[in-house]
């Protein structure tokens, strides 16, 4: 008895796996590749913040032209350059250009967990009714976790530049007399 219901069961897994692997032959999507390499350039938080509702439909309209490569503010101005050099396009970048991290006041901090439900990035430990804090190698300054604070001690500060994140501004034309 046993021995027949394990090989019933190991030819019904034998016909499944086959099945599968048909389907997974007849109805697979091809995609761009250029469309795949820039969605695993992009943080993957699915914020919303470049008006897409994730990362892959912001990928696309970026390649067919309808977004710029700096419409991404979580990536900041870095991510903003790799995918214009990927595309083959300019983008200018401003000094105003400025990445932003978030920073919890532990002192007004409650542990009410609202901070690290909403952010996209998991940039936010702590446990709940204890002080959180943010990992700022990991935070993208999406400023979704701001928005969720009652207490009001989580605020969003800029990032001073450093050798990773500082480009060369473009030079001003002078007029010549």
């Amino acid at each position: 008895m046993i021995l027949s219901s394990f090989i019933f069961f190991v030819i019904m897994g034998g016909m499944l796996g086959t099945a599968l692997g048909f389907a997974a032959i007849v109805f697979k999507v091809e995609s761009d590749p250029l469309v795949d390499q820039i969605e695993n350039l992009l943080p993957g938080g699915q914020c919303g913040q470049c008006g897409e509702a994730g990362c892959r439909q912001a990928a696309e309209k970026m390649v067919s032209g309808e977004l710029s490569p700096d419409c991404c503010p979580p990536g900041g101005a870095s991510l903003a350059l790799n995918v214009a050099d990927i595309l083959g396009v300019s983008v200018e970048m401003s000094e105003e250009d400025k990445q932003w991290v978030a920073v919890i006041d532990e002192s007004g901090c409650s542990g009410c967990g609202r901070c690290f439900k909403a952010c996209p990035f998991d940039a936010i430990v702590g446990a709940p009714k204890q002080m959180h804090t943010v990992i700022q190698d990991i935070c993208t300054g999406c400023k979704l976790c701001s928005q969720s604070c009652p207490q009001a001690c989580l605020t969003i500060q800029e990032i001073e530049p450093d050798s990773a994140t500082w480009y060369w501004p473009k030079p001003k034309q002078v007029a010549l007399v």
